[in-house]
Parts: structure tokens; sequence; C-alpha cells
């Protein structure tokens, strides 16, 4: 798959009243997507370059990642360079599609699920 046809989404946290968006940080992540929006899993299956993902916090440095497609959906997993192989984020309620202001799940490893809103698509530049 061509580098082109990647789109990097990006998430801010869906808060409650009274938190702050400087507190929670920000997920940004490479993925295709199908003329509706969806997540493509052919091009996932078709591409055997991992789709790069990064968690930027507040109280740290940025996160690298990956995003992938099982059985179970779409996932994200975040990792240091010592420990890659770390349980993934599950990728829920996406049925609108990855579209700005389209709200979804990300299920914790530990099961803690949390609201993320898309606030952007944009061509992939890297």
């Amino acid at each position: 798959m061509a580098a082109a046809s990647l789109v990097t989404v990006t998430l801010a946290r869906a808060w409650e009243p009274g938190d702050a968006a400087s507190e929670t940080g920000r997920i940004d992540f490479a993925i295709a997507l199908d003329p509706q929006g969806h997540p493509d899993v052919q091009a996932w299956l078709d591409d055997p370059a991992p789709w790069p993902a990064v968690r930027v916090r507040p109280d740290g440095p940025p996160q690298q990642g990956d995003v992938a497609h099982d059985e179970e959906g779409w996932q994200i997993r975040f990792f240091t360079e010592e420990d890659r192989d770390t349980p993934p984020h599950r990728i829920c309620h996406i049925d609108g599609g990855l579209r700005p202001g389209e709200v979804l799940t990300l299920r914790a490893p530990d099961g803690e699920e949390a609201a993320w809103r898309v606030v952007g698509v944009s061509p992939r530049t890297a």
C-alpha cells in the first residue's frame, strides 16, 4: 500500500465538564479509510508495514505505538523501546466512521473505557 493512501486521525479525550483537554493529551494514528470513512480492513491486510500511532501526554514524552486489526476488531498498542509486547487498547463504537466530531471508545487493557472524539483527519505526510 502506498503511504499516500493512509491518513492521520487525531483523537482528543471527550472529557467530562471540568476536565481540561491539556490534562488528557491526544492520540494520532495512521489508518486507511474506505469511501464511507470506516477503517479499511483489506488495506491493512495488504500492507506489510506497521501503521504507526503516538500518544502525546502532557505529563511525559510521547509514547510510540501501532494500529492493527484482528478477529476482535481494531486496536492500538502503545509501547516503549524496552517493552514492545504490550496489550492493546481496543477501539470500540466506530460505527459512525472516523470523521471529525465522531466519538469512539478506547478500552484499555485493564478494561477501563474512555470516550475519545475525532478532532482531525488529514493526509499522512510521513
